[in-house]
């Protein structure tokens, strides 16, 4: 190469580096603007959205001790940080400004609680699913029944009504014989009390001449409204099996108080023909059965309904004058249409849950919860009682008599966070599945059989306080209940979870998200409905006349706010009438929940990740408004107007409104939606 061509090259090549060098240069300043922009504009909402010129912020940020940044923590964040609107000032519409961004981050068509309950069935499904095996007897009837309802989805239409119709045939040849079928039926062979004694053990509780209703934690004995029809109308109805005569005094489920109640010995009397002993003790538990019915004196009651005692016309002399084959026919009959199966696909995960809903909670919690939830909920209870007890000390209007009858009913209202402790035993539930018969039931339609007979042992071991849980399939809900008829607050274990609820939560976090829930559920105990029951959940009234009717105007104003709330999905055409005891209940969930929340050292927890510089009092409406982000509802008018729960938008906006601290928090100008002149307060 000459030197010429290596000069070229060379100036060719500085060229070429400046070139360069200078592209770098530009691209570099333009991603320190660009950045600095991006900056700009996410710390801009922090720095002078909330604040206004000449007035001091309710509150000054604080040094926390960490930051969390534990997986739940951090979805935390993400909710707090995606679900909001900086576009929306906060005293116009909070519920906006928390939440307006719910529908750009997540495809759920709920709030956090539907969510979350979705999630817990989930979970127990793909428990199911993988089919792993189990040395517990629960989880082993739990897969058998999986197994059976999905092979039943796997059958057709034919082979499912073959499989039911084998069932029938063995269930009446397990009760006795039926005259229609059976040439040889003798009638001296009939024992109808050994036939209703079949029926139950097999589960079945409604037996023709009468049923077993569970009204509360009473079983009542009534007669079905059939046994009275005069002989056109039964034949019509039991194909010519049932063969009565005459007209028979009106049979009605009429309203149950204590005065209309019986004891079995009392409607024994009315009806020997029927061993009422007997036949109900073969609805319990075979080895605790005398155990249980002991238990279960003055718990098992009749009404005393017309049909019962009427000197002329009575289920005694019908009984007594009826040919045996006709009672034979009519009781096997009546079985056989309480056994109707369709034939539509079956959601098996769900069928599991709804009828094995303790083992179901089980495999939950074994595999998915953290029971240190437990004891942290339950110390939260006691600190939103305690809070309670010290707003009413210190109401200013209510009266010495009624402050006292308020006190009294809080301290005797009774808790269960998450589940009974008995039941934590290893093998304590399993126990109770020994009863279970999985052997020679293998079809759907046996299984069936076998599940509903064991639901129905279960409701009376828990009736007899020997199973502590009612077993019911709202256990797996992500919810909490007060029960206003026995003074008693519930919190499911799914609510004491994440997102509402972790062991990595700040403190504040957790009294913010979950606080209100309970709160809430606590305010039942005083909405308009809870105010009028005791500390025993008995009918009482409790107040003197002028604090019910001060009372009274507190929840009217209520009622206003949420007739005239121009709700953006309704408009103002809501009734606050039906959702008087929801709203109630969140004014005082909220507000106590923020006095537990106000007494948090935040120097001594660690910060919400992206939030370190977040004031506290104006986190605290943030975490809470969570809850009630969700998608834009979906209900026509007409049926949101009869829901007793007010809409999200309320259940935010609503409630911090009445709330001097919201205002104070974000400087909300008086008269602002946000910052009303006239508030609404309870207590």
């Amino acid at each position: 190469m000459n030197m010429d061509t290596k000069m070229s090259n060379q100036n060719s090549d500085d060229h070429t580096c400046f070139y360069h060098l200078k592209r770098i240069i530009i691209i570099c300043l333009l991603g320190f603007c660009v950045g600095y922009t991006f900056a700009s504009l996410i710390l801009m909402p922090k720095m002078t959205k909330t604040s206004r010129p000449g007035i001091q912020q309710s509150s000054e940020s604080v040094n926390h001790k960490g930051v969390c940044k534990s997986p739940e923590c951090v979805t935390l964040a993400h909710q707090l940080h995606n679900w909001r609107d900086v576009s929306i000032d906060p005293c116009q519409d909070f519920y906006e400004a928390a939440c307006g961004k719910y529908n750009e981050h997540t495809i759920s068509t709920g709030t956090r609680l539907s969510e979350k309950s979705k999630i817990v069935k989930n979970l127990v499904k793909e428990f199911l699913d993988k089919n792993e095996p189990s040395e517990s007897k629960s989880e082993q009837v739990m897969k058998w029944f999986y197994g059976r309802c999905e092979e039943y989805n796997a059958l057709n239409e034919t082979e499912n009504l073959e499989n039911m119709r084998m069932e029938r045939l063995k269930l009446i040849k397990k009760i006795g014989s039926w005259p229609m079928l059976d040439g040889k039926w003798k009638e001296e062979d009939f024992d109808m009390n050994d036939m209703l004694s079949q029926i139950t053990r097999i589960g079945g509780i409604s037996l023709g001449f009468f049923n077993l209703i569970l009204v509360k934690e009473v079983v009542l004995i009534h007669a079905p409204s059939g046994i009275t029809k005069s002989v056109e109308e039964v034949e019509k109805v039991l194909m010519e099996l049932l063969n009565l005569s005459g007209s028979y005094p009106d049979v009605k489920i009429f309203n149950i108080t204590s005065e209309n109640q019986v004891s079995v010995e009392q409607l024994q009397e009315q009806v020997p023909i029927l061993d009422f002993p007997r036949i109900i003790k073969n609805l319990f538990n075979q080895k605790n059965k005398d155990v249980i019915w002991n238990k279960l004196q003055g718990k098992i009651l009749g009404l005393a309904q017309p049909i019962f005692f009427n000197e002329t016309r009575n289920l005694q002399k019908i009984l007594e004058t009826t040919p045996k084959r006709t009672l034979a026919n009519y009781l096997i009959a009546n079985l056989i249409m309480q056994m109707s199966m369709g034939n539509q696909i079956l959601d098996c995960g769900m069928i599991v849950m709804q009828n094995l809903p303790l083992a179901s909670l089980r495999v939950f919690t074994r595999n998915h919860f953290n029971k240190f939830n437990l004891d942290m909920a339950s110390q939260l209870v006691e600190d939103i009682k305690e809070s309670l007890k010290q707003t009413i000390q210190e109401s200013t209007w209510l009266q010495e008599e009624t402050k006292k009858n308020a006190l009294l009913k809080l301290k005797h209202m009774k808790k269960t966070i998450g589940y009974p402790k008995e039941l934590e035993v290893p093998g304590a539930l399993d126990v109770f599945f020994e009863s279970v018969d999985m052997s020679n039931k293998d079809t759907y339609a046996a299984a069936i059989l076998e599940i509903e007979r064991f639901q129905t042992e279960q409701t009376f071991n828990n009736l007899a306080a020997l199973l502590p849980m009612v077993p019911n399939v709202e256990l797996l809900d992500s919810n909490a209940f007060y029960y206003t008829d026995e003074n008693h607050l519930k919190l499911n274990v799914a609510i004491l979870d994440d997102p509402f609820f972790d062991i990595t939560y700040p403190t504040y976090a957790k009294i913010a998200s979950i606080g209100e829930v309970i709160g809430h559920e606590i305010g039942h105990g005083f909405d308009t409905d809870g105010r009028k029951r005791d500390e025993k959940g008995e009918e009482r009234d409790w107040w003197t006349p002028q604090d019910s009717k001060e009372y009274d105007r507190r929840t009217q104003c209520l009622i206003d706010q949420y007739n005239n709330y121009d709700d953006p999905d309704y408009g103002r055409n809501l009734n606050g009438s039906v959702t008087i005891d929801e709203m109630a209940a969140d004014q005082i969930g909220v507000e106590l929940s923020w006095k537990i929340y106000n007494r948090v050292d935040f120097s001594l927890e660690p910060s919400i990740f992206g939030f370190e510089d977040e004031k506290p009092d104006k986190l605290f409406f943030h975490l809470t408004a969570l809850n009630w982000c969700g998608p834009r509802p979906r209900l026509p008018l007409s049926l949101q107007q009869e829901q007793v729960h007010p809409t999200h938008s309320f259940r935010v906006n609503g409630v911090f409104r009445n709330m001097k601290s919201f205002a104070k928090a974000f400087n909300c100008p008086v008269g602002s939606p946000m910052n009303p002149e006239k508030k609404c307060q309870i207590f």
